[in-house]
């Protein structure tokens, strides 16, 4: 029997011989660096970090379907989304990693209306990237997952306003039918403009899984927003949800009547006296803490009218 190993030797086209781990790097390598003094657009390059691309999308053109290539995405790499179509992840199985953190971390600033990571194929993992809001009277939406989104993973992607005006209006909008979306470790942050929802679905979707992350916006509908139809399996847990919105009594979290799933360690907050902070009539509700008066303690939410023997 042949010995086996998880590590290759591999050589990319404009790039230089590496020891590749197979269980991270099962396709081609790509490195995106704005930065750099020699990035460029150009077929062949992209290859090693001193001949990066200069933006996303072009990596992206660049990837084969299913095959697993990963984008990695330098230290303090910036570029502008300045149309709906600008980042179009529309290749399927992908990565696009993000290195750096704090002011290093990658960073993508919508300049228009309809300025959006769109993920458009199915298995794309978007993991350590920041979006900023740079339209004036707000852009209509951070990332835009399309019905051919499935299995779409956000994995400790940030989200910003610049300001009131310069924001966004939908955080993470997902079309119907999508199926095992996850966002975990994210952090979305906004500044009280118009904002309606952070997470809203068009329709059904199935197997999502929402897990430790932070949603701290003022927005005029629910937060997570489930209610045009049902949701089958969704999870959300480990997550802290507020909401500075005083003059709309809706909901953090709300699901359809008959959408299914289960919420659970989960923490709610509702800047309106009269508000309930979550609703879901078909969904398990376990162990969560909810809050509607600012400065005050939590308690449980919803709260627990039954009796276990």
């Amino acid at each position: 029997m042949a010995n086996r190993t998880a590590l290759f030797s591999r050589h990319q086209p404009g790039g230089v011989f590496t020891i590749a781990d197979l269980l991270e790097h099962p396709g081609d390598i790509f490195f995106v660096d704005s930065t750099h003094a020699t990035a460029t657009n150009a077929l062949g390059g992209g290859g090693s970090p001193d001949t990066p691309l200069a933006t996303i999308d072009y990596a992206v053109a660049l990837c084969t379907a299913s095959k697993g290539d990963v984008i990695y995405v330098m230290p303090g790499h910036v570029e502008n989304i300045t149309a709906a179509d600008s980042i179009d992840c529309d290749v399927a199985g992908i990565s696009i990693i993000g290195l750096g953190f704090g002011a290093l971390m990658p960073t993508i600033t919508a300049t228009a209306a309809a300025g959006a990571l769109k993920i458009d194929a199915a298995n794309i993992t978007i993991k350590n990237i920041k979006l900023v809001a740079g339209f004036a009277g707000g852009c209509t939406k951070a990332i835009d997952i399309t019905a051919a989104g499935d299995g779409c993973t956000l994995d400790g992607v940030q989200l910003r306003d610049t300001t009131t005006d310069l924001e966004y209006l939908i955080h993470v909008a997902v079309a119907t039918t999508v199926a095992d979306l996850t966002i975990k470790n994210c952090d979305f942050r906004g500044l009280g403009g118009t904002m309606s929802n952070s997470i809203l679905f068009a329709g059904t979707s199935t197997n999502t899984t929402i897990e430790n992350t932070f949603i701290h916006v003022d927005s005029s509908d629910d937060v997570v927003d489930h209610l045009t139809a049902a949701a089958v399996s969704c999870v959300i847990r480990h997550c802290t949800i507020v909401n500075e919105d005083t003059t709309t009594a809706l909901y953090c979290v709300r699901h359809k009547s008959d959408g299914t799933g289960v919420c659970y360690n989960c923490n709610f907050g509702y800047n309106k006296d009269d508000a309930e902070v979550s609703l879901g009539a078909a969904a398990w509700w376990l162990r969560n803490q909810g809050c509607n008066t600012i400065a005050q303690g939590s308690i449980v939410e919803p709260a627990a009218t039954h009796a276990i023997p």
